[in-house]
């Protein structure tokens, strides 16, 4: 399990992945830069890149891939939070052939 402050920032980061909640990644990365003096931000990015559910290495790095809908982020009951992603699809109604088109 993670320590609380890696639980805390999966909160806020489902809430930038929720597309319900008006919260930029932006803001949140403004927020963590003006409140958490540089040490706390230094644990944050440690904590974030010992998770081993991701590759991300910064709580900067997460952010960003949870705007994207990359992020997965673990709910108290092991799930994963849903992502929303946006596809593009392609359909030929002569041979009824369905392509997703990745931007």
């Amino acid at each position: 399990m993670l320590p609380l402050a890696g639980m805390l920032f999966n909160v806020v980061s489902g809430l930038v992945v929720d597309k319900a909640q008006n919260l930029a990644k932006d803001h949140v990365g403004k927020m963590l830069d003006d409140l958490l003096p540089d040490d706390a931000k230094e644990e944050l990015d440690r904590l974030v890149a010992d998770d081993p559910n991701h590759p991300h290495q910064s709580a900067a790095e997460a952010l960003q891939a949870a705007a994207e809908g990359k992020l997965p982020v673990p709910m108290k009951d092991g799930q994963l939070l849903p992502i929303e992603i946006d596809l593009k699809v392609r359909f030929d109604p002569n041979s009824r052939a369905v392509e997703v088109i990745q931007s």
